[in-house]
């Protein structure tokens, strides 16, 4: 992000000494995701957005998921804690949490998937027996 911001705000005011910096204004969180842009502090420069998350590619419309927060409801189902004790960690550190409701509707997609998976594992050992 940074190596295509500088370059650009080069090109799109060469004279200008000011310095890049993160804009704190337009940063938008997608539950533990975020998107980010760069501003300059002397001149009208601002960046376009930058995903600080990789995309995962939905088969449905809309906005793709970010691959931290379907990770982090896979590992939510491998412990005794959920959607409601996972946001309690960073609020108590004072940490944007992500939305019970985001949360949610990641976790009714991975465990969807992960019934799917259980299936197919149950019968391919079915088969080998």
């Amino acid at each position: 992000m940074w190596n295509s911001v500088f370059l650009e705000h080069q090109q799109v005011s060469p004279m200008c000494l000011g310095f890049l910096q993160w804009d704190q204004h337009s940063e938008e969180q997608w539950e533990l995701g975020w998107r980010e842009r760069a501003i300059c502090n002397k001149w009208t420069y601002k960046s376009s957005m930058f995903n600080m998350f990789k995309e995962i590619v939905n088969k449905s419309p809309g906005r793709k998921a970010a691959d931290i927060n379907r990770g982090l409801q896979v590992g939510l189902t491998q412990v005794s804690m959920g959607n409601a004790g996972l946001r309690k960690l960073p609020l108590s550190a004072s940490i944007p949490a992500p939305s019970t409701k985001g949360m949610q509707k990641v976790s009714n997609n991975v465990c969807k998937e992960i019934i799917q998976e259980n299936i197919l594992d149950m019968r391919c050992r079915r088969q080998k027996l």
